[in-house]
């Protein structure tokens, strides 16, 4: 069940990626940075889930690496057809609720039954964690058209 929600997260995730492009490189390239920075944990959480239920390094490298290679496919598919306005704006509005589903129905319930010692403490950091992506995300979508190589 792991590698099945995964290729479809990592297939939103190409979705949204090619729509933003499709916009412009800054934007395709603001919106690579940021899923960069939830894939990293995410593929760790997962890999290391694999390891823990028995399943074999190799093993659970190799359908890690199957289930990243979904997002091609969703920002091939994003590129192909992502040629006007009312595309792009369904394509973000489905990415969007997407992650929206994978935040509010995996990740919230899992912070909220955390078995800790110091449970204020990881209240604390846990909207330290929250805040810090958004703030980087709200930086990104202000400062994207300010991004230059």
């Amino acid at each position: 069940m792991i590698t099945l929600g995964d290729g479809i997260h990592n297939f939103a995730d190409g979705l949204a990626i090619g729509a933003a492009f499709s916009v412009s490189w800054r934007s395709g390239l603001a919106s690579s940075l940021a899923v960069l920075c939830h894939e990293l944990p995410h593929e760790l959480g997962d890999f290391a889930i694999l390891l823990q239920s028995g399943v074999s390094v190799r093993r659970a490298l190799m359908l890690n690496v199957g289930c990243a290679m979904t997002s091609f496919g969703g920002l091939y598919l994003a590129l192909s057809i992502a040629t006007d306005a009312a595309t792009k704006q369904w394509i973000a509005a489905v990415t969007t609720g997407m992650f929206l589903y994978v935040g509010l129905a995996d990740m919230l319930p899992t912070m909220v039954h955390v078995d800790s010692r110091h449970p204020w403490l990881m209240f604390f950091l846990q909207n330290v964690g929250l805040l810090t992506g958004w703030s980087i995300l709200l930086l990104l979508s202000l400062y994207e058209d300010r991004i230059h190589f």
